[in-house]
C-alpha cells in the first residue's frame, strides 16, 4: 500500500489568446493515470491529435492485463534510440501505450490532419512511486519542501542545443526555441522518455502545457500552490495567473496533492 492515503486532483484548461484550444487533459484516479497533451498541426489537427493520444493511452491502460491489440511493427522502438536501462513492467507498458497512440495519430494524418501531432506528459502511480512519461515540451513537476523539481526533459531544438553545450542565445536558437524534435505522431517511429520517482504524503505534482509554465516560473508556481485550498482551486489559480501574465497560448494543467 502507498504511504499516502489518497490523491486530491484538479484540472483546468483555457483557450488563452488563441482561436481554438488544442490542449487536452486526462485525470483517471481509479487507474492512477494523469496526463496533459498539447496538439499541433493546424486549427483542426492539433485538437484532434491531443484528444486522440489521451484516449488511446487511457484505453490501453484500462484494458485487462494491459494487452491491447497491436501489431509488432508499430511497437518497434525508434531506430536511433539508445539501449534502455533495466526498467519495470509499468515503464514498458507506458511506452507501448504511447507507441500505440503514435500509430493511431499517424494512421489519421490525411487531408486537413496530415501534419497533426501532439506532446504528452503523463504520470502513472505505482504504490509509493510514480512513473513519468513524456514526449515534446509539456512538463511534469514535483513540488516538495518548498522546491520545484522538473521531472521531464523537453524535446526541442533549444533543449538539444543546450545539452550539447552550444550557445542558446544565437539568433538561430532564439528563432527555434519552441521547435519540437519529438512528439507523438511527428516521425515514423517514436521513443518516449520514461522514468520513476518516489513520492510521499505532502508532495504536489503539476503537469502542464507550455502555455502555463512559460508565463508562470517555478517561484510563482510555489507562491500560488502555497495559498492552499483544493487541487482544483490551485490549478484554476495557476491557469488564471498564466493568462493574466500575458499568456498567448492555450493554458492547461493538472495539480495532484498527495494526502
Amino acid at each position: 500500500m502507498p504511504a499516502w492515503s489518497r490523491i486530491d486532483s484538479g484540472a483546468a484548461t483555457h483557450i488563452g489568446r488563441r482561436s481554438n484550444n488544442e490542449d487536452a487533459f486526462c485525470q483517471k484516479p481509479e487507474v492512477g493515470f494523469f496526463a496533459v497533451a498539447d496538439g499541433l498541426g493546424g486549427h483542426e489537427g492539433g485538437e484532434v491529435a491531443s484528444h486522440l493520444v489521451l484516449r488511446t493511452v487511457l484505453e490501453f491502460l484500462s484494458t485487462d492485463e494491459h494487452t491491447a491489440p497491436s501489431a509488432p511493427a508499430l511497437l518497434t522502438p525508434h531506430p536511433d534510440a539508445e539501449p534502455l536501462p533495466e526498467e519495470g513492467a509499468t515503464e514498458r507498458m507506458l511506452r507501448e501505450a504511447v507507441r500505440l497512440a503514435h500509430h493511431e495519430v499517424r494512421a489519421q494524418q490525411k487531408g486537413k490532419l496530415h501534419m497533426m501531432a501532439s506532446t504528452l506528459t503523463a504520470l502513472l502511480f505505482v504504490e509509493d512511486e510514480v512513473v513519468v512519461c513524456n514526449l515534446g515540451d509539456s512538463r511534469s513537476f514535483l513540488v516538495r519542501d518548498g522546491e520545484v523539481r522538473r521531472l521531464t526533459k523537453d524535446h526541442t531544438v533549444l533543449a538539444e542545443m543546450e545539452a550539447a553545450g552550444l550557445d542558446i542565445k544565437t539568433p538561430f536558437a532564439l528563432r527555434h526555441r519552441n521547435s519540437l524534435t519529438g512528439a507523438v505522431g511527428m516521425e515514423e517511429s517514436v521513443e518516449p522518455e520514461c522514468g520513476r520517482v518516489a513520492v510521499r504524503p505532502g508532495d504536489v505534482l503539476l503537469l502542464c502545457s507550455d502555455g502555463l509554465y512559460e508565463p508562470v516560473p517555478p517561484a510563482l508556481m510555489l507562491e500560488v500552490l502555497a495559498e492552499g485550498g483544493s487541487a482544483q482551486e490551485s490549478i484554476e489559480r495557476l491557469v488564471t495567473r498564466a493568462y493574466d501574465r500575458g499568456g498567448t497560448d492555450n493554458i492547461t494543467g493538472i495539480v495532484l496533492r498527495l494526502l
